[in-house]
């Protein structure tokens, strides 16, 4: 026989007894499904559900004993403030900018923008950390504010405690720090 016609018979061979299987496994689902479902003891019967109730829980109550607050800040500022006591001698209260723990001498500015109408200044600590000055800003630790920021310099006014109890201001100007061969030709 040609190799080709014992492959058909083979192929003839598998496909009737994949039929036969086929329709085996057909007939046995239909009798199980035919058949009656076995009965059941009378003591195995289920009883009517009665009201489930759910297991108790432990009432939970928050202990904050040993805890951080989340709500309390972790970094506390203080502002200086002159006591009645000593003038030497300041209580400290309330929050400090950085550019307020830095006396006015140790400040340095290193560049101005803006119109004639609104200006802002660069200014660096004693550190070289540069920060961004308006007019309002607090800065020095007499608690100076900048009034004026021309276009080469910045002006900050102290109020300093005068004679008698009296206060007094103060007028510092802060020159802009020019490197060498900036500006204009």
């Amino acid at each position: 026989m040609d190799p080709i016609r014992k492959r058909l018979k083979r192929n003839r061979l598998l496909a009737a007894s994949l039929v036969i299987a086929f329709l085996l496994a057909l007939s046995a689902a239909a009798v199980m499904a035919a058949a009656p479902p076995a009965p059941t003891p009378p003591e195995a019967k289920p009883e009517a559900p009665s009201a489930v109730v759910p297991p108790e829980k432990p009432e939970y109550r928050y202990d904050p004993r040993g805890k951080i607050d989340p709500f309390k800040p972790f970094v506390r500022l203080e502002v200086p403030t002159p006591t009645a006591k000593k003038e030497s001698e300041k209580k400290l209260t309330g929050a400090l900018t950085p550019l307020q723990r830095v006396s006015l001498d140790k400040i340095r500015v290193t560049g101005i923008a803006g119109s004639s109408t609104k200006r802002v200044a660069m200014v660096e600590d004693g550190v070289g950390k540069g920060y961004l000055v308006y007019v309002g800003t607090v800065m020095g630790m007499s608690e100076g504010r900048v009034i004026q920021i021309l276009p080469d310099r910045v002006i900050v006014e102290e109020k300093l405690e005068g004679s008698k109890g009296k206060e007094r201001s103060h007028r510092v100007a802060l020159k802009l720090h020019k490197e060498e061969g900036e500006g204009r030709p």
